[in-house]
């Protein structure tokens, strides 16, 4: 697992082959397609996030795409366009924007398209 702290400042989109937990901030997004993400309370990522499950903490403004599902922790604050199969939203958990369970497909294909799109890393 990918641990990024609560003294982490990120710009840029993280690419992870593994599961992510975020306590820190991201501006940009999280391309974890086959894998879970995290967003720990008092993390916060201005951007999006595609995984298999995704779990929100903290403050989230963006995008949403699981294609398992998102849960809302007490602790979330989340501003952001979701699209899943199934949204979970504890009591306490903080919620504006579209659920589009029905685009999970369409979405998968913008996030595959974009991620192609961006330049290799330079070695």
């Amino acid at each position: 697992m990918t641990y990024i702290g609560k003294g982490i400042v990120l710009t840029g989109t993280v690419h992870a082959e593994e599961p992510v937990s975020i306590a820190g901030s991201l501006k940009g997004d999280v391309l974890a397609d086959n894998q879970d993400v995290s967003l720990e309370e008092g993390g916060r990522i201005d951007g999006s996030i595609t995984a298999t499950s995704i779990n929100i903490g903290g403050t989230f403004i963006g995008k949403l795409i699981a294609l398992k599902v998102v849960r809302l922790k007490r602790t979330a604050w989340v501003k952001a366009e979701i699209a899943a199969p199934r949204i979970v939203m504890e009591d306490g958990a903080i919620f504006n924007g579209p659920v589009e369970p029905a685009r999970i497909e369409a979405a998968l294909r913008v996030a595959a398209y974009r991620r192609k799109a961006e330049p290799s890393p330079v070695a």
